[in-house]
């Protein structure tokens, strides 16, 4: 099976593991998953009416992702405050600068800040249970998230869908390389989310 076919197969399920797993904290690349998706289930048809409606399952599944894997840090900052918040910071480079940077944003936008939280590294994993903490309503982060999230994410499947063809020949250009193109993603995956992790430790350890 051609990989743009694989992909357009299981691109729910793959954006729906891709969002959950990064909003989690996992050093994921979520935008390059929603690109190929976008342009997988674009290549599929010529009709622009069935192009939306595949598009917009993929939508709703990074959008329940996003919001499933938000309310875990909601909870945690509604009940355990700032200990959440610098649980969360410390996944980041510097929590002090974290913690001082999200609540000077948060003090400016609010809630809103949701909405834009996911197009800013790392702001989006902080900003939800600083709400938590905040004592915002649950009714008003599940809105604004759930607008974050589908903001982000149509960003990815529409540049996905708008360079198809260029995606098309990407694909089968590492197709055709065959298992070394398999390797050699799967290695630099393994190496960015070690060097990530080492970064982390590393922090953490100078901060300690």
């Amino acid at each position: 099976m051609p990989p743009h076919e694989w992909i357009a197969q299981y691109g729910v399920l793959l954006v729906f593991l891709n969002v959950l797993g990064s909003s989690l904290g996992l050093p994921l690349p979520v935008m390059p998953t929603l690109i190929a998706v976008g342009a997988c289930h674009a290549l599929g048809t010529t009709d622009s009416w069935t192009i939306a409606l595949s598009l917009s399952f993929i939508l709703g599944a990074a959008v329940l992702a996003g919001v499933m894997a938000d309310l875990v840090w909601f909870v945690g900052g509604m009940r355990y405050g700032p200990r959440t918040l610098n649980k969360v910071c410390s996944l980041t480079l510097s929590r002090e600068a974290c913690v001082s940077k999200t609540e000077k944003f948060f003090e400016r936008w609010g809630v809103r800040l949701l909405i834009v939280a996911r197009f800013v590294p790392g702001l989006s994993l902080v900003a939800v249970p600083l709400c938590g903490a905040m004592g915002v309503r649950l009714r008003s982060v599940i809105w604004h998230d759930c607008a974050g999230v589908a903001l982000w994410a149509s960003v990815g499947l529409a540049l996905g869908a708008t360079f198809a063809a260029q995606v098309q020949d990407l694909l089968a250009a590492l197709s055709a390389m065959g298992w070394q193109a398999l390797i050699a993603a799967v290695a630099a995956v393994a190496l960015y989310m070690a060097y990530r992790y080492a970064r982390r430790a590393s922090v953490l350890r100078n901060s300690a």
